[in-house]
């Protein structure tokens, strides 16, 4: 990889703007599945949406849903109308949301999530994910599924991994039962093929996405991830958000072929670990004023699920459970301390990041167990400026716009102390 001159500021992919129609496609189909009764299943992030496609359920992500309440300026009030219901001001804000979404009966279009035929969570990322569907199951009285997934720790061995992979396998089986079951839907070999070809295929080309942020400059910003995020959730096995990727691959590789960054001039790289503050994305823009640029989130690219070297393409399309169950104890966020800052040393040298931000996200506790202690190992065992910034992803009220913004100026002075040595 050669630096090359940055010749014009290029912002905000043209391609990125076709995910307000992606995004306008899934709420209509959402809307479509009650018009004509068809089954709708709530899913949590991590869940295998694949499943629910192959079997004829249309999927609907309260996750997603809390995102477009922030966004919007609504997760506040939502937040604090759950907080009246009892809920502790600790607790996870997507949680928050969407219980004051569904008590105000609030539309789609502001965060709200219609009641769904069936729940199905799991535990891949969070506990809170399957006390969440809990309570809500509860409310709207419907089916909840819930996938235990046990984390793979540095020092399981071969017979202990064995072991949970059959207990994995042994839900996934149990969890087509339950569809079939509440649903009456069957599950179908040569659409379980066409549904997992695209997700992998959408999921390559993000990781091509990704590459190309390699380069220097770098062509793609955070402008494009975190919304570019949305089809890797809600939509993995429909051929549409292929298309989109395919586009913004198409339109960032002509920017490096042709010098052309995110940013007029690019003076620091930085990865960002953890969920954005989606109440507060003007955030990223201020790191512009500083030159600094977002070249690589660990969340936005968790989610592109096919990263195991051990499951390839021939392997999900002839034995789809068994990969699955590869894939869902191999996901990123349920790595150890040890293997995190392995991955992350590795990261920041292929991407030649310069300092890494660390969002300690105050009512996730997945996102911000062990950030300290990762911290102070990026630090001392590989040189890498890191800072701590607090905050939350949904809950405005945890956000210090001033105090962020003197830290990152503060953090700016580092790297620049850093970048001289």
């Amino acid at each position: 990889m050669s630096e090359k001159k940055t010749k014009k500021t290029g912002k905000m992919l043209n391609a990125t703007y076709g995910l307000k129609n992606i995004m306008g496609r899934h709420f209509l189909a959402i809307e479509q599945a009650f018009r004509e009764g068809k089954p709708t299943a709530w899913a949590t992030s991590g869940s295998p949406v694949e499943y629910l496609y192959v079997m004829g359920v249309q999927p609907m992500l309260p996750e997603n849903s809390a995102t477009v309440a922030a966004a919007q300026k609504y997760s506040k009030n939502f937040i604090e109308i759950a907080e009246d219901e009892g809920y502790s001001y600790d607790l996870c804000s997507y949680f928050k949301t969407n219980v004051g979404a569904v008590v105000s009966k609030a539309e789609m279009s502001k965060g709200g999530t219609r009641k769904p035929t069936f729940m199905l969570s799991t535990d891949v990322i969070c506990d809170t994910h399957v006390n969440w569907f809990q309570v809500q199951a509860e409310r709207f009285n419907v089916p909840h599924f819930t996938l235990d997934i046990p984390h793979v720790v540095s020092n399981t061995n071969k017979r202990q991994y064995d072991y949970f992979k059959k207990y994995v396998q042994e839900q996934l089986h149990g969890l087509v039962d339950f569809i079939q079951e509440v649903t009456g839907n069957e599950y179908k070999e040569e659409k379980a093929k066409e549904v997992i070809n695209n997700s992998w295929d959408l999921s390559m080309v993000w990781q091509d996405i990704y590459n190309l942020r390699k380069e220097i400059p770098c062509p793609i910003s955070t402008r494009d991830t975190f919304g570019g995020l949305f089809p890797l959730f809600c939509m993995p096995g429909l051929k549409e958000p292929i298309k989109l990727y395919k586009r913004m691959y198409k339109e960032a590789k002509q920017r490096v072929d042709n010098g052309i960054g995110a940013l007029k001039q690019e003076k620091y790289r930085l990865m960002f670990e953890g969920i954005p503050f989606w109440h507060s994305l003007k955030f990223f823009s201020v790191l512009e004023q500083w030159g600094a640029i977002i070249v690589y989130e660990p969340y936005t690219y968790a989610f592109s699920k096919y990263m195991n070297p051990n499951v390839t393409k021939e392997y999900l399309l002839s034995n789809p459970i068994d990969a699955m169950s590869e894939l869902l104890l191999s996901f990123w966020y349920v790595y150890d301390l040890k293997t995190r800052i392995k991955k992350f040393a590795e990261t920041v040298e292929q991407w030649n990041i310069d300092g890494v931000i660390l969002h300690e996200n105050l009512s996730c506790r997945p996102n911000s167990c062990g950030l300290y202690d990762l911290k102070r190992h990026l630090m001392d065992d590989f040189n890498i400026p890191c800072l701590i910034i607090s905050g939350d992803m949904n809950d405005p009220r945890k956000f210090n716009d001033l105090q962020v913004t003197n830290q990152i100026e503060s953090f700016m002075e580092i790297l620049e102390k850093s970048k001289k040595r």
